[in-house]
């Protein structure tokens, strides 16, 4: 199996998405501020919702020719849907995140049929000392931006520099506390857009992304993930429908907006991007 990712616009040609079924709303771990707040509102996502909102999404993704490479499902495995966090590609390189819940650990064993068909010497494991998820990558050709958060430690740098070379310049983004990783405040649409939510990132953090034109998410917005967006090709972008300032706001730009609702999907903290996990863009 072919691995490439250069950027997070290329064309999309092949994905790693995960079901859902493992989901049990009565057994949520409510240890995170966003299932807290609709579990006191008595708003707690069902696996039925999730399930229904993650068919109509594989549905679009397979009808724009995309392979989706699905994971099988692991018993006791967490957050198994979320598949971004699990491994990544930089290049022609497949690396396996080191995660840092140890309950989210188990559920790269649902990818064995997947990474067997990649060529070994394009696999690499990050040391399970070193804390780094896949959310907290984004990939823009030569440059690597690693998000310094919750769950990626700063000793993840480094390996990347030793793995890379002097082939990429490795840029480190520090959230402020209590954000998830970095692809829930920032994403990039093209080589000169990109969605953001400013009081996410440490100012000096902020400052160096001044090379892109900023689309700036509100406090609200960023509740709900309105960054974690999923760019498929250069003009196509699919993201949720709750957020029309944003969808307005692409449009103009003669983009093309994918509207579909994750909304149920999202308030267990992950959405478009955080579901998938790129393989192969051309």
């Amino acid at each position: 199996m072919k691995v490439n990712i250069n950027d997070e616009y290329s064309k999309l040609k092949s994905v790693v998405v995960s079901s859902a079924s493992y989901f049990d709303s009565s057994n949520l771990a409510i240890n995170n501020e966003t299932i807290r707040y609709y579990a006191e509102k008595g708003s707690i996502p069902t696996k039925e919702a999730i399930l229904e909102e993650q068919k109509q999404f594989w549905n679009v993704l397979k009808n724009l020719g995309i392979e989706l490479l699905v994971a099988e499902q692991v018993k006791e495995a967490k957050g198994q849907m979320f598949t971004r966090d699990l491994a990544f590609v930089i290049g022609d390189k497949f690396f396996v995140s080191s995660m840092r819940k140890e309950n989210r650990r188990l559920a790269i064993n649902g990818w064995n049929h997947i990474i067997d068909q990649i060529e070994t010497d394009k696999i690499v494991k990050v040391p399970p000392n070193i804390y780094l998820e896949g959310g907290d990558i984004l990939v823009d050709n030569k440059t690597i931006y690693v998000g310094i958060s919750e769950r990626t430690t700063v000793d993840s740098i480094q390996f990347l520099k030793d793995v890379l070379k002097e082939e990429y310049s490795i840029v480190p983004l520090k959230l402020k506390p209590k954000f998830l990783h970095l692809d829930v405040v920032f994403t990039i649409i093209n080589p000169n857009l990109a969605l953001i939510y400013k009081d996410g990132l440490e100012e000096e953090s902020y400052k160096l992304l001044n090379k892109y034109i900023k689309i700036e998410v509100t406090e609200q917005e960023q509740f709900t993930l309105a960054t974690n967006v999923f760019v498929v090709n250069p003009q196509t972008i699919i993201m949720n429908s709750i957020h029309k300032r944003i969808e307005e706001e692409l449009k103009k730009l003669n983009l093309n907006v994918i509207s579909l609702n994750l909304t149920e999907t999202a308030k267990d903290g992950g959405a478009f991007r955080c579901t998938t996990c790129p393989i192969e863009r051309e």
